[in-house]
Formats: structure tokens, sequence, C-alpha cells
């Protein structure tokens, strides 16, 4: 099979890349090898199997897109957001054109089952692939995890940090934020330890932390849709977490036990350390599912159907 990879920014830098672009192509490129598959990344001038865009419904994107159906036996989407709703990063024009590639793709491949219930309504096909994780790289397992005085970890983009202003009081003083770039102090009502993301750290960063602290509201489409990554990379190294019902969380909760939720125990932070306390920490289930290599045969299965009902 010969396997196209296409994002906007052409860049094969880990630590340039957007997240969901080193996440969904980057980090898999070679276990898509592994298993057989030809894999090329943002090379148009060939001809594929099967092609996969990523990420955005914007014109030009579109407009790519067709040329790929030309060169392509079969053609994908791949989204990490819900683009059949309009919300912070979907406008009407945008919504527009989601349609119009829902049209030309024989199908899209979601980051989660909830952006997948509202693409089986446009989608001809549609495939969830929850974002993978590369235990070559989160190796090592958290050995020792404080429940009485822990530290709290947290990683996103920086303006999303605002959010844990909520719980202010629990956290002030006691928790890491890792980012790629630098947060405003003026907009935390707490006090942290600020450590820049980069890739080839980020494991051992967040082994400084005792417990994932991840809140985060779901009033809408765009954040109820959700991928589980900011969760599984904890989870991946063994480290308890605190979340609020994100449905990926949900399902990642399914694998590994040592996840607890807010709305589980009254919103109390305290009371959710408590119930960590009996909670394992094994992550075997997890990486049966969530490794790289593992998602990389879901796929292959996926895009084999596909070829074989080529007329």
């Amino acid at each position: 099979m010969k396997l196209g990879l296409f994002f906007p920014k052409r860049t094969t830098d880990f630590n340039k890349a957007a997240a969901s672009h080193w996440i969904r192509v980057l980090q898999m490129e070679k276990y898509y090898k592994q298993i057989g598959i030809e894999v090329s990344i943002n090379k148009p001038f060939k001809r594929y199997d099967v092609s996969v865009f990523f990420r955005k419904p914007k014109p030009k994107y579109y407009w790519f897109m067709r040329y790929l159906k030309i060169t392509s036996k079969k053609l994908f989407f791949d989204t990490c957001i819900n683009i059949f709703d309009t919300h912070e990063e979907i406008d009407a024009k945008r919504l527009s054109i989601a349609h119009k590639i829902a049209g030309i793709s024989d199908g899209i491949i979601c980051a989660s089952d909830k952006i997948a219930e509202k693409a089986n309504e446009h989608a001809k096909s549609v495939f969830v692939m929850d974002d993978p994780v590369d235990f070559a790289d989160f190796c090592t397992l958290k050995e020792h995890v404080n429940l009485d005085n822990p530290v709290f970890g947290w990683s996103g983009v920086p303006h999303k940090a605002v959010y844990l202003n909520t719980y202010a009081s629990d956290i002030d003083g006691k928790i890491i934020l890792i980012t790629k770039d630098y947060i405003k102090d003026q907009k935390l009502k707490f006090n942290y330890k600020y450590i820049p993301w980069k890739y080839e750290d980020f494991p051992t960063d967040l082994l400084k932390c005792d417990v994932g602290f991840l809140p985060r509201t779901l009033d809408d489409e765009y954040n109820a849709g959700h991928s589980s990554h900011k969760a599984l990379v904890f989870a991946s190294l063994g480290i308890p977490i605190i979340a609020n019902k994100v449905p990926s969380y949900v399902k990642l909760a399914s694998f590994y036990e040592s996840i607890v939720f807010l709305e589980d125990n009254d919103n109390n932070v305290q009371q959710c350390l408590a119930q960590l306390k009996s909670k394992s920490r094994n992550i075997q289930r997890l990486k049966d599912y969530y490794a790289c290599e593992n998602q990389a045969k879901r796929m292959k299965a996926y895009f084999e159907s596909h070829l074989e009902s080529q007329p």
C-alpha cells in the first residue's frame, strides 16, 4: 500500500509542528512502515493508494484535496475537532468547506467518538483513530506518587490554563504548567512552576508530577469533542489523573483505572485524591489499545477495507 499523508505546515520537527500533526502523522510514520506500508509525507507529485489530509477545512485545502482525488485511489480527511458545527474553530465559511470536503472524501477519520457522532451525519464513512502515544518515547513509569501532598501537572496551549483559576486554592504553589509559550502571570490566580514544552523532554517533565490535573469546560461542541491525548500522556507514564468528563477521557478510563472525575466527587479535589489511592496504575490495557503500533494496524485494516471495495 502506498500512503500519502499531508498537512499544511511542511516540517518534520515535532517541536515546530502543530500538536495534532506530530501526534497523528509524524510519530506514526515509522509504525506504518513497520507493517509494510510505503509512507510519504507532504509529497504531492506521486500516486497513492490512499491519501489523508489533516486537519482544517479551508478553501485552499479543499482545492488541494480535489487534486489528491485525482492522484489517489482513496482520499480521507482526518480531523481532531468537530468540523460540522460552528464554534471557536469553525465559522460559517469553514462549515461550508467542511461539507464540501465530506462530499469528495471517501471517509472522515476522527480523533474521538464524539467527533465521529457529528461526522456520521455527513460523511460516506467514519473511522475513529484515537490519538496514539509512542511508548518508545513514553517508556518510563512513575515509580511513586504522593497523593497526600501532590505536585499537580497540566499541559496545553497557554490561554487555556486560565480555566485552572477555578481551582486556585487547591493548586496554588503546587502545580507545574508545561506549555510552548510563557503564560502571562496576571491571568492566573495561583502560583505555579513553568516548564517550556519540548518533545524530547516532555516525558521526563511529566514524571515530575504526581497527578495530572485536567479540568475543562464542556459547554460547547469544540470542548466536548476533545481527544484523549492531554490525559493519555499522563496515563502512559502511570501517573494518576483528575479531570472532567470529556467523553474521550471517559473512554480512556475504561483502559486505565487511575483516572477520576470531578463530577463524581462533588467537584472536590481532595475527595478525588482520596479516591485515587485505591486505583491501579497498571497501563497494559491502555498500551494494547493506544500504542502507535496498534493504532497503525487498525488504520491499515480500515484503508484495506476501502481498497478492497474499489470498483
